[in-house]
Protein backbone atom coordinates (compact mmCIF):
# COMPACT_ATOMS: atom_id res chain seq x y z
CA UNK A 1 0.00 0.00 0.00
CA UNK A 2 1.47 3.36 -0.94
CA UNK A 3 1.89 6.15 1.60
CA UNK A 4 -1.02 8.30 0.35
CA UNK A 5 -3.49 5.43 0.61
CA UNK A 6 -2.19 4.54 4.08
CA UNK A 7 -2.52 8.18 5.18
CA UNK A 8 -6.09 8.34 3.87
CA UNK A 9 -6.94 5.06 5.62
CA UNK A 10 -5.44 6.35 8.89
CA UNK A 11 -7.31 9.67 8.64
CA UNK A 12 -10.58 7.87 7.99
CA UNK A 13 -9.95 5.55 10.93
CA UNK A 14 -9.06 8.44 13.24
CA UNK A 15 -12.17 10.43 12.29
CA UNK A 16 -14.36 7.34 12.74
CA UNK A 17 -13.14 7.22 16.34
CA UNK A 18 -13.56 11.00 16.70
CA UNK A 19 -17.14 11.00 15.37
CA UNK A 20 -18.44 9.36 18.56
CA UNK A 21 -17.15 12.32 20.58
CA UNK A 22 -18.22 15.04 18.17
CA UNK A 23 -21.88 14.05 18.66
CA UNK A 24 -21.86 15.17 22.32
CA UNK A 25 -22.74 18.84 22.98
CA UNK A 26 -20.68 19.04 26.18
CA UNK A 27 -17.67 17.66 24.30
CA UNK A 28 -18.05 20.14 21.44
CA UNK A 29 -18.28 22.93 24.05
CA UNK A 30 -14.59 22.30 24.81
CA UNK A 31 -13.89 24.38 21.71
CA UNK A 32 -15.00 27.51 23.62
CA UNK A 33 -12.60 27.01 26.55
CA UNK A 34 -9.15 28.60 26.55
CA UNK A 35 -6.45 25.98 27.11
CA UNK A 36 -2.68 26.40 26.60
CA UNK A 37 -3.21 29.49 24.47
CA UNK A 38 -5.78 27.92 22.16
CA UNK A 39 -8.90 25.93 23.00
CA UNK A 40 -9.25 22.68 24.91
CA UNK A 41 -10.71 20.76 21.96
CA UNK A 42 -7.71 21.64 19.76
CA UNK A 43 -5.36 20.50 22.53
CA UNK A 44 -7.24 17.21 22.90
CA UNK A 45 -7.26 16.70 19.14
CA UNK A 46 -3.48 17.19 18.93
CA UNK A 47 -2.86 14.75 21.79
CA UNK A 48 -5.27 12.21 20.29
CA UNK A 49 -3.77 12.41 16.78
CA UNK A 50 -0.23 12.00 18.09
CA UNK A 51 -1.32 9.14 20.37
CA UNK A 52 -3.13 7.48 17.45
CA UNK A 53 -0.04 7.72 15.26
CA UNK A 54 2.37 6.39 17.90
CA UNK A 55 0.14 3.57 19.17
CA UNK A 56 -0.84 2.41 15.70
CA UNK A 57 2.78 2.36 14.53
CA UNK A 58 4.06 0.35 17.49
CA UNK A 59 1.18 -2.11 17.35
CA UNK A 60 -0.69 -1.55 20.61
CA UNK A 61 -4.40 -0.90 21.23
CA UNK A 62 -4.60 2.29 19.19
CA UNK A 63 -8.39 2.58 19.52
CA UNK A 64 -8.31 2.64 23.34
CA UNK A 65 -5.24 4.86 23.22
CA UNK A 66 -6.95 7.37 20.93
CA UNK A 67 -10.25 7.28 22.82
CA UNK A 68 -8.44 7.76 26.14
CA UNK A 69 -6.57 10.72 24.67
CA UNK A 70 -9.87 12.19 23.49
CA UNK A 71 -11.26 11.96 27.03
CA UNK A 72 -8.17 12.97 29.03
CA UNK A 73 -9.16 16.66 29.43
CA UNK A 74 -12.93 16.29 29.10
CA UNK A 75 -13.96 18.95 31.61
CA UNK A 76 -15.58 22.35 31.29
CA UNK A 77 -15.46 25.62 33.21
CA UNK A 78 -18.70 24.53 34.89
CA UNK A 79 -16.90 21.44 36.18
CA UNK A 80 -14.15 23.62 37.62
CA UNK A 81 -16.54 26.01 39.35
CA UNK A 82 -18.66 23.24 40.89
CA UNK A 83 -15.51 21.65 42.36
CA UNK A 84 -13.11 24.40 43.27
CA UNK A 85 -12.59 27.93 42.01
CA UNK A 86 -8.82 27.51 42.48
CA UNK A 87 -7.65 26.26 39.08
CA UNK A 88 -4.24 25.19 40.41
CA UNK A 89 -5.94 22.82 42.86
CA UNK A 90 -8.30 21.64 40.12
CA UNK A 91 -5.29 20.84 37.94
CA UNK A 92 -4.61 17.84 40.15
CA UNK A 93 -8.30 16.91 40.43
CA UNK A 94 -9.31 17.25 36.79
CA UNK A 95 -8.47 13.67 35.72
CA UNK A 96 -11.23 12.40 38.02
CA UNK A 97 -13.67 14.99 36.68
CA UNK A 98 -12.70 14.02 33.11
CA UNK A 99 -13.31 10.37 33.97
CA UNK A 100 -16.72 11.14 35.49
CA UNK A 101 -17.73 13.15 32.41
CA UNK A 102 -16.46 10.40 30.12
CA UNK A 103 -18.40 7.69 31.95
CA UNK A 104 -21.55 9.81 31.69
CA UNK A 105 -21.38 9.91 27.88
CA UNK A 106 -19.23 6.94 26.77
CA UNK A 107 -18.38 3.35 27.57
CA UNK A 108 -14.92 3.53 29.14
CA UNK A 109 -12.69 0.45 29.32
CA UNK A 110 -9.87 -0.17 31.81
CA UNK A 111 -7.13 1.15 29.51
CA UNK A 112 -9.07 4.35 28.79
CA UNK A 113 -9.80 4.82 32.50
CA UNK A 114 -6.09 4.49 33.30
CA UNK A 115 -5.20 6.92 30.51
CA UNK A 116 -7.57 9.57 31.87
CA UNK A 117 -6.52 9.13 35.50
CA UNK A 118 -2.76 8.96 34.88
CA UNK A 119 -2.18 11.50 32.10
CA UNK A 120 -0.97 14.12 34.61
CA UNK A 121 1.76 11.90 36.08
CA UNK A 122 4.13 12.93 37.74
CA UNK A 123 2.14 16.04 38.77
CA UNK A 124 -0.39 13.60 40.20
CA UNK A 125 0.58 10.33 41.89
CA UNK A 126 -1.40 8.04 39.56
CA UNK A 127 1.23 6.16 37.50
CA UNK A 128 0.32 4.88 34.03
CA UNK A 129 -0.21 1.08 34.10
CA UNK A 130 -0.49 0.38 30.38
CA UNK A 131 1.73 1.24 27.44
CA UNK A 132 -1.23 3.15 25.95
CA UNK A 133 -1.40 5.26 29.13
CA UNK A 134 2.31 6.00 28.91
CA UNK A 135 1.88 7.04 25.28
CA UNK A 136 -0.91 9.51 26.07
CA UNK A 137 0.90 10.83 29.14
CA UNK A 138 3.99 11.51 27.01
CA UNK A 139 2.04 12.89 24.05
CA UNK A 140 0.16 15.25 26.37
CA UNK A 141 3.48 16.63 27.67
CA UNK A 142 4.91 17.02 24.15
CA UNK A 143 1.78 18.76 22.85
CA UNK A 144 1.59 21.00 25.94
CA UNK A 145 5.19 22.11 25.43
CA UNK A 146 4.49 22.78 21.76
CA UNK A 147 1.39 24.81 22.66
CA UNK A 148 3.21 26.72 25.37
CA UNK A 149 6.01 27.76 23.04
CA UNK A 150 3.70 28.35 20.10
CA UNK A 151 1.03 30.39 21.88
CA UNK A 152 2.17 31.50 25.32
CA UNK A 153 5.66 32.69 24.33
CA UNK A 154 4.31 34.31 21.17
CA UNK A 155 1.69 36.18 23.22
CA UNK A 156 4.33 37.32 25.73
CA UNK A 157 6.61 38.58 22.95
CA UNK A 158 3.71 40.42 21.33
CA UNK A 159 2.78 42.07 24.64
CA UNK A 160 6.42 43.07 25.26
CA UNK A 161 6.56 44.57 21.77
CA UNK A 162 3.37 46.59 22.38
CA UNK A 163 4.74 47.93 25.68
CA UNK A 164 8.08 48.74 24.06
CA UNK A 165 6.44 50.67 21.20
CA UNK A 166 4.28 52.59 23.65
CA UNK A 167 7.26 53.33 25.90
CA UNK A 168 9.35 54.56 22.98
CA UNK A 169 6.56 56.87 21.83
CA UNK A 170 6.43 58.74 25.16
Amino acid sequence: MDIEKKDMKNKKEYYNIYSEFNNINKYRALKTILHHGNNRLSHIDRVAKLSFFVSKNIGVDYISCTRGAMMHDFFTTEDISKNDNNYNQFLKKHPLEALNNSKEFFDVNDIEKDIILSHMYPITSEKPKYIESKIVCTCDKVVSLYEFFRYEIKASINMAYVYWVRFMSL
